[in-house]
């Protein structure tokens, strides 16, 4: 990840506020240096298909948000101001990654190594300049997922820039865990936990304030998140595709192309038949997950009409690391051919 590492301000808008003319500036950080460092929130990050960063942890005093804990971010809600609001987020099955955020700022020449020969010379340039940094080799945090005895290897950086109403929030940890490490079912529940690698400016360690340092991140269940086009009860609401075009069922992660079977799926007519010429294919074609689509195998595709494409109550998928859905009801979507 390449990165910007600064001498001084160290977040976006920090500002100085200066106490004389010849005082000593105090830097208005919105941090909490004094005490052992604290984990204000655990985000899940979905690198895949949103970019999004959601709460799967918020730090909370009795029921309030604790007062250096990200809440409302330019717009964006991060954690709930009451933990009753609270709901935690879940690791996108297809990628995945996390981001833990520190009440105060960390020793970056522990916690990470920076790789700062930028111009790819040889030569380490100055740190103070752009550098990539790592975190593969100071370990600090474990990672493992179902089986707790075997650790997920993991890269990623410190991001030292940022306070509570900065994007991203930080200071922070970000783990990137390695994509051929990723092949847990989903439903799997990993473990993040911080190591005594992990020490402030004064060499404190999350440990040493008993505050909490390990968390529990689950992986989304299989489940259907979006089709193409959408269903919609108006028939002039109803999403339009040409004879030869296809609808598409589309899940959040890659199935198992032999738990899809022909009994499972069917299109009906305006009349409620069965459409006999219709075939399916698992892909994910110009998605960033696999769906099941749903197209006439006729040469000349659907005739101009009303019809429904449905994956059947009952109907159980399987996704490629072994997690499973059984659909509970018909999952309709009623679309028009022209």
């Amino acid at each position: 990840m390449l990165r910007y590492r600064t001498q001084g301000l160290l977040a976006v808008g920090l500002g100085i506020l200066a106490t004389g003319c010849l005082g000593e500036p105090e830097l208005k950080t919105n941090l909490r240096p004094e005490g052992p460092p604290e984990v204000l929130s655990v985000l899940a990050v979905d690198p895949v298909v949103t970019g999004h960063e959601d709460a799967a942890y918020c730090k909370y005093v009795g029921t309030a948000l604790d007062e250096k804990g990200p809440g409302l971010v330019q717009g964006t809600q991060v954690c709930p101001a009451v933990s009753t609001d609270f709901e935690a987020a879940e690791l996108f099955p297809l990628g995945w990654d996390i981001r833990i955020v520190f009440d105060e700022l960390l020793n970056g020449d522990q916690v990470e190594e920076l790789d700062c020969d930028v111009d790819g010379d040889g030569v380490q340039d100055d740190p103070i300049e752009t550098c990539d940094g790592h975190i593969a080799n100071t370990r600090p945090v474990t990672l493992t997922c179902g089986d707790a005895n075997t650790p997920v290897a993991y890269d990623g950086y410190y991001y030292p820039n940022g306070n509570k109403e900065s994007f991203p929030v930080g200071p922070a940890l970000y783990v990137s865990p390695d994509p051929a490490d990723l092949t847990f079912a989903t439903g799997t529940t990993c473990t993040i936990t911080i190591t005594d690698v992990v020490v402030d400016k004064q060499g404190e360690t999350v440990a040493s304030g008993n505050q909490l340092d390990t968390f529990d991140l689950k992986i989304q269940d299989l489940s259907l998140y979006a089709t193409d086009p959408e269903d919609a009860e108006a028939v002039a609401d109803r999403g339009v595709i040409a004879p030869d075009g296809a609808v598409g069922f589309a899940f959040n992660a890659d199935l198992d192309d032999t738990s899809v079977t022909a009994a499972e799926v069917e299109v009906l007519d305006s009349a409620g038949a069965v459409v006999a010429t219709v075939d399916f294919a698992v892909d994910a074609f110009n998605g960033s997950t696999d769906g099941i689509f749903l197209f006439s195998s006729d040469a000349a595709g659907f005739t101009p009409g009303s019809y429904t494409a449905r994956l059947k109550s009952g109907a159980m998928f399987t996704e490629v690391n072994g997690g499973t859905i059984t659909l509970a009801a018909d999952v309709n979507v009623r679309f028009v051919v022209e």
